[in-house]
């Protein structure tokens, strides 16, 4: 590459935003945009790899706030790999930071402390969680009076934790309590949607660190001790936590308290760091995930594999409970603002507007839906399509770059992320809703319950969707959905032809799909099955034991 060629890695945020500072700090360089699969594949050895390929005048990374970046020092430091003069780091509030290599000097001494005390948290870390994991054991359900019924736990230490469908199951566990008429008090280091409830925050402190997973494990210690002093002289009957990468924090709690803990598992940490989304330090995770489910009273799983998967493990069926995903009908609707969208987008009454939101990453079937798109938009229909690919991940930069021609005539808009209060805007601009997942790679069934799955169908929208298993449970080809074999292009392509041509069939199926949302799927009655399970989990506990009675009497 030339001198004057700029790397642009966008690591949160608009990626327009990263591209426009580049080429006003720039002029006339050639940008080169990096996406997470260039730095990520391969593990920490890919990584050297691509950074050591860089050769120009910049390497700028792009956040949506610099504060919100718990791996800012191995961002300063990646000079010593890559070759270009420059490593930038900026954010979209403007705060922007260069770094030369004779910046090194003073940086050096913060890094060798920071250095120095991750090798401590490692070391003493490898030593406790594994004496805790022998001595683990869960806390059993009381059926005794309690003054708070759930204390919900949310131990991540920076805001841009968790974003799209984990939000909004986040806040749909909320919602679902509150409907329920169960008291809850949240503890958690940033602000969380639930408006019903008091919450507590509890930042964190540390300031010496390289790597985010020596904070995530000091961190969780630190949560547990500051809500157990939240919650002196109160002692709430259930402790309930989303499971997530080195999370402890419930655990501990847990552990320290004698309060039961109830585990939120979408999926293992473990295999997605094997299959999905790499991570260093498996070691620790593996401890983490195995301490954080043998100190769980009951796992609530998403899924049928997730649950077979955990009796694999060892884990006994009585302490898992299936409880898919769900979704507040009351909040995704027909008629939520989505023809002012369109409006606003320059969106005509005759397009048919097909519309995905999601992560954008391997397993939500990218790749089928980039070429389902390219196949649709390059040969024509009958009727005018328009696409809207709403949200953020991995592979955005692929597959914008795979339709950057059909991006820039307006055929397809990406939105990035939305948040949670104007997602449904967009749901409902659109006529065709698509869920193109695919199967796992290693052959095992699919894991997942996807949340867009289950808000597609309280929007009263026509879904594309992949027979795939609980997505082919949930929904009924003909019925509330039209399937599709899962990572088959042509025939997503002919559904989405079928769909866009016929509105009487897009109607049906989208009123069906959200009769039966309302019918079976809510988060009310997701929690309400939570909540049953703890409390006959208790009168059990509770029953006294049968008299033993000495033979011949």
């Amino acid at each position: 590459m030339s001198a004057e060629t700029v790397y642009l890695h966008v690591w949160t945020g608009d990626p327009g935003k990263g591209r426009a500072f580049v080429e006003q700090r720039y002029p006339g360089a050639t940008v080169m945009e990096l996406s997470h699969r260039e730095l990520r594949d391969g593990g920490w050895k890919g990584q050297v790899r691509a950074l050591r390929s860089l050769r120009g005048r910049a390497l700028v990374v792009f956040f949506d706030s610099i504060d919100d970046c718990m791996q800012l020092q191995l961002v300063q430091w990646s000079g010593l790999l890559h070759h270009c003069k420059e490593t930038v780091t900026v954010d979209e509030r403007g705060h922007l930071s260069v770094y030369r290599r004779r910046d090194w000097l003073w940086m050096f001494p913060k890094a060798a402390i920071s250095a120095m005390a991750d090798l401590f948290v490692f070391l003493s870390f490898w030593f406790g969680l594994n004496l805790w994991r022998v001595l683990a054991r869960p806390q059993q359900f009381s059926s005794r009076e309690v003054s708070l019924d759930v204390a919900y736990l949310f131990p991540y230490p920076r805001e841009n934790s968790f974003a799209g469908g984990a939000m909004s199951h986040i806040r749909g566990v909320l919602r679902g309590l509150a409907a329920n008429d169960a008291t809850c008090d949240i503890f958690s280091a940033v602000s969380l949607p639930a408006e019903q409830f008091s919450q507590v925050r509890v930042p964190s402190k540390r300031k010496f660190f390289v790597v985010w997973e020596a904070l995530m494990l000091t961190y969780g210690l630190r949560f547990a001790r500051e809500v157990r002093r939240h919650l002196s002289g109160v002692k709430p009957r259930l402790l309930y936590q989303r499971h997530g990468r080195f999370m402890i924090g419930g655990a501990a709690l847990s552990w320290l308290i004698g309060v039961p803990l109830v585990l939120e598992y979408n999926a293992s940490e473990l295999e997605m760091a094997k299959h999905w989304d790499p991570t260093r330090f498996r070691t620790w995770l593996r401890l983490c995930e195995e301490v954080t489910l043998a100190c769980s009273a009951l796992i609530v799983v998403v899924s049928e594999p997730l649950r077979d998967g955990l009796i694999k493990r060892g884990i006994p069926a009585d302490r898992i409970l299936v409880n898919p995903n769900a979704v507040d009908p009351d909040f995704f609707h027909p008629n939520c603002g989505g023809k002012e969208l369109r409006q606003e987008l320059g969106i005509s009454p005759e397009e048919v507007v097909g519309a995905f939101v999601g992560t954008f990453g391997p397993w939500h079937g990218i790749a089928v839906l980039q070429e389902a798109i390219k196949e649709l938009l390059q040969d024509g229909t009958a009727v005018p399509l328009r696409f809207l690919l709403i949200g953020s991940g991995g592979l955005l930069q692929d597959i914008r770059a795979a339709l950057a021609k059909w991006e820039q005539s307006g055929q397809v808009i990406f939105t990035g992320i939305v948040t949670h209060d104007r997602v449904r805007a967009y749901l409902d601009a659109a006529d065709i809703l698509v869920s193109p997942h695919v199967p796992m790679t290693d052959g095992t069934p699919f894991f997942g319950s996807p949340t867009k799955l289950f808000e597609y169908m309280a929007m009263g929208k026509a879904i594309a969707a992949s027979r795939l298993d609980q997505l082919a449970t949930v929904l009924t080809h003909d019925e509330t959905a039209w399937l599709v074999p899962p990572a088959d292009v042509k025939e997503l392509v002919a559904a989405i032809q079928l769909l866009a041509r016929d509105p009487a069939l897009r109607r049906r199926l989208g009123n069906d799909a959200r009769e039966a949302a309302i019918a079976r799927h809510t988060w009310r009655q997701n929690a309400a099955r939570m909540l049953a399970r703890t409390s006959h989990a208790a009168k059990e506990v509770a029953q006294p034991e049968p008299e033993l009675v000495a033979p011949g009497r």
